[in-house]
């Protein structure tokens, strides 16, 4: 079996074009970045100087948005406060706040909030049951801030 010590040319010259095209890359990041990036930092302050004359609305911006997030995906919020407490794919984390959970309450009974949150945690079925109740929390806050929103206006 010979070993190969040259490669071939459709690879060099592949290597070469590949290497052109992100100097180009760079290029429009240098002549377009610049000014995307100001604009962004305008907007930013704009924004805060909004949220500073509007504090309310502002509020009812940000939970209304972290609702309609958490009613969409309510994956993204569940997942890391189960992981957090200690519900995990292995079973209740040693040390955790679900294993002091555990060991003041005892024997876990099946059907329990504790054994579908662990449920939950493992990914099972009990994960049906927290991600609905994390979605109805943030329908919740979506319709809440828009009420205050719209009072807020009335006023």
């Amino acid at each position: 079996m010979a070993i190969q010590t040259s490669l071939p040319e459709s690879v060099i010259s592949g290597g070469t074009k590949l290497l052109r095209a992100g100097l180009e890359g760079s290029k429009l990041a240098v002549a377009y970045g610049k000014p995307a990036f100001e604009k962004s930092a305008q907007v930013t302050a704009q924004a805060a100087e909004w949220g500073m004359q509007n504090p309310v609305l502002a509020t009812c911006a940000v939970v209304g948005a972290t609702g309609a997030v958490v009613f969409a995906a309510p994956g993204i919020a569940t997942a890391p406060v189960l992981s957090g407490l200690g519900f995990t794919t292995g079973g209740i984390q040693a040390g955790s706040a679900a294993a002091a959970a555990h060991s003041w309450i005892g024997t876990i009974a099946a059907g329990s909030p504790i054994a579908v949150i662990q449920s939950a945690g493992a990914g099972g079925g009990g994960l049906a049951i927290v991600n609905g109740a994390a979605q109805l929390g943030g329908a919740v806050m979506t319709v809440g801030s828009a009420s205050v929103a719209w009072a807020k206006a009335k006023l």
